[in-house]
C-alpha cells in the first residue's frame, strides 16, 4: 500500500497524455510525412538534435531533426511535418482524456499538491495555457523554460521548492522516458512507473524505463484507491 505524500510530480507525455492517442488517426505521423521510418524518428528526438532547454522555433527543430537522419529531405516536407506535428501536439494537451482529468481533480481534493515535470521544447508545449490539465497544477515545469531536464536532480530540487516539501513527503509518476526515475531516485524522490500508454513496449523496455522507480502501476487511477 502506498505511504501517501505531501506532493505528486507528474511526467507529461506518456504519462498524461499520448499525442498519437489524442490524435485518433487524425493528422499523420512526422516520420511518415519526412519518409523517415518511425523508430529512428523517435530516436532522434532523444539526441542533442532536438534543443529542449532554451526556446526554440518547432520549424527549426524539425529541420535539424530530420536533417540529422536524412539531408536530403526537402523543405517541403519539413514544413508540412511541422505543421501536422504541431497540430498534433496541441491538440494532445487539450484533449485530455476524462479520467485523467477527475483522478487529478480527485488528489486535488484530498489536499494534495499536484506537479509537473516536463522535458519538452517550446512548441510542443504552446497550448499547455489553454489545456484544461493547467488550472490543476501548482507548479509547472517546462525544460524549455526553466533551463533544466531530467534526470537532472536540480529539475526535481526546484519542483520540491515550488510546492515547498521535502524529497521523503513527494511521489513521482513517469512513464520512465529520459531515465527520469533515476533522476528521482537520486533527488530522494520515490517514484511509480505508469504504463497506460506503453502498451507497444516489449518487457525489456518497461524494464529499462522503471529503474530507479519503486513502483508500477497501470494507471494514474491506481493513486486514488489508497485515499
Amino acid at each position: 500500500m502506498l505511504h501517501y505524500p505531501k506532493a505528486i510530480f507528474f511526467d507529461l507525455f506518456a504519462t498524461l497524455i499520448s499525442v498519437s492517442k489524442a490524435a485518433d488517426g487524425q493528422g499523420r505521423y512526422t516520420a511518415d510525412i519526412l519518409g523517415i521510418d518511425r523508430k529512428r524518428w523517435n530516436a532522434a528526438c532523444f539526441t542533442e538534435h532536438h534543443e529542449i532547454c532554451k526556446p526554440t522555433n518547432q520549424g527549426e527543430i524539425i529541420q535539424k531533426l530530420a536533417h540529422s537522419i536524412d539531408p536530403t529531405i526537402p523543405m517541403s516536407l519539413i514544413e508540412a511535418a511541422t505543421e501536422e506535428r504541431q497540430w498534433r501536439f496541441d491538440h494532445a494537451l487539450t484533449n485530455i482524456e476524462q479520467e485523467i482529468l477527475d483522478v487529478l481533480d480527485n488528489l486535488n481534493t484530498a489536499g494534495i499538491q499536484l506537479g509537473l515535470i516536463s522535458n519538452a521544447s517550446t512548441d510542443e508545449v504552446r497550448a499547455w495555457l489553454d489545456s484544461p490539465l493547467e488550472p490543476l497544477f501548482e507548479t509547472a515545469l517546462f525544460s524549455c523554460e526553466c533551463g533544466l531536464k531530467k534526470p537532472d536532480p536540480e529539475i526535481y530540487q526546484l519542483a520540491l521548492d515550488n510546492v515547498a516539501v521535502s524529497p521523503e513527503q513527494a511521489l513521482f509518476v513517469g512513464d520512465g522516458s529520459s531515465k527520469e526515475h533515476l533522476g528521482a531516485a537520486r533527488s530522494g524522490i520515490r517514484s511509480l512507473l505508469v504504463t497506460y500508454f506503453l502498451e507497444d513496449c516489449s518487457e525489456d523496455e518497461l524494464a529499462r524505463r522503471g529503474e530507479g522507480s519503486t513502483g508500477t502501476i497501470s494507471h494514474i487511477r491506481e493513486l486514488t484507491a489508497h485515499l
